[in-house]
């Protein structure tokens, strides 16, 4: 049994930091409408980019005045799409607020026409500057959650305003909860936690699977957790693609993680566990069925299940971390060298 790190102590300050800015997410989506909003752009790079998965599921489901799209910072501004212009809005996200190629998005969008929202910590940096709205939140350990926030915000005043105000208020239900909603994954999410590290700890490569939105939850822990925080080795595979190849490489001790919210793609994640179940007896589940998620509405829940599905494995991460006695903070070449 490994003893992970405490959960920070003002983790519901800062996730609740998040949710006070809601008015600020619908002045913006209003003032983006004025203009005739044409397209939607998320934008960012490693983890700011898997953040947007779940603000584009609701989009891409849900809105039908507009389109939408998530893409790398350093896409955006190398591929110069077509409706980037003053019909567009731009969400670009990243926790510093200085990553060169999402600031470089940020300014490129802005002198397209486009109406810029930046998502990062308190205080100056190169993406507010070029922003026209800075949501933000406290600079502490607790990043992810606020960032789902301001995603879900931005999803939720755009939905409200184009067509699809009943699930607006689905989410505007459930969302003033998720500080201590997530707050209470963190301790409910131990013995999932622990089942992976069993899993993965000295695993020579993991594969993790997540579909839907969850595929970038799976990118998420793939890569920015498993590889960048760990440097273990690990491959994303999209649920909804693990039976056209991957599953073939499933042995009978072969780590394999679901990552499962309750979202409409929940069924693609089951059949992956039902197989894995069958054929490895290395399968570790993160799964938001197992957790309470206090105070959020039965209406609220499959569509935020998939905010709390990347809180849940965040918190997985510092099992992990714990049990391989590898601290998430240490680079190679991250912050290190040029590139």
């Amino acid at each position: 049994m490994s003893t992970p790190i405490p959960v920070p102590e003002d983790f519901e300050a800062s996730v609740q930091h998040a949710v006070d800015q809601d008015d600020k997410a619908r002045q913006i989506v209003d003032e983006a409408l004025e203009k005739g909003l044409e397209r939607v752009y998320l934008v960012g790079c490693g983890g700011s980019h898997f953040g947007t998965y779940p603000a584009f599921d609701l989009l891409d489901r849900y809105a039908s005045a507009f389109t939408t799209q998530r893409i790398t910072s350093a896409e955006l501004t190398s591929r110069d799409p077509i409706g980037l212009d003053e019909h567009a809005l731009v969400v670009a996200a990243s926790h510093s607020g200085n990553t060169p190629e999402t600031v470089a998005a940020a300014r490129f969008a802005r002198e397209k026409g486009a109406t810029v929202v930046g998502i990062a910590r308190e205080g100056d940096s190169g993406l507010a500057e070029a922003s026209h709205l800075h949501l933000d939140y406290p600079d502490t350990i607790t990043v992810t959650e606020p960032k789902l926030v301001h995603n879900e915000q931005i999803a939720a005043a755009l939905l409200d305003r184009t067509g699809a105000a009943d699930v607006a208020a689905r989410l505007r239900a459930g969302i003033p909860a998720l500080p201590g909603a997530l707050r209470a994954v963190k301790d409910e999410i131990a013995e999932a936690g622990e089942r992976v590290a069993d899993v993965v700890a000295d695993a020579p490569l993991t594969y993790v699977v997540g579909a839907g939105p969850a595929y970038g939850m799976a990118k998420m822990m793939a890569w920015c957790y498993f590889q960048e925080m760990q440097w273990m080795d690990a491959a994303a595979i999209n649920g909804g693609d693990f039976f056209h190849g991957p599953f073939e490489r499933i042995l009978e001790d072969t780590p394999l993680v679901v990552l499962q919210a309750e979202d409409a793609s929940r069924a693609l994640g089951e059949r992956v566990v039902r197989f894995g179940e069958t054929y490895t007896s290395k399968l570790g589940v993160v799964d938001t069925a197992t957790l309470s998620l206090p105070g959020i509405p039965a209406e609220s829940r499959a569509d935020l299940s998939v905010v709390a599905l990347m809180s849940a494995e965040r918190r997985v991460l510092d099992h992990v971390a714990a049990r391989r006695g590898h601290d998430t903070s240490v680079r190679r070449y991250m912050y290190k060298v040029s590139y």
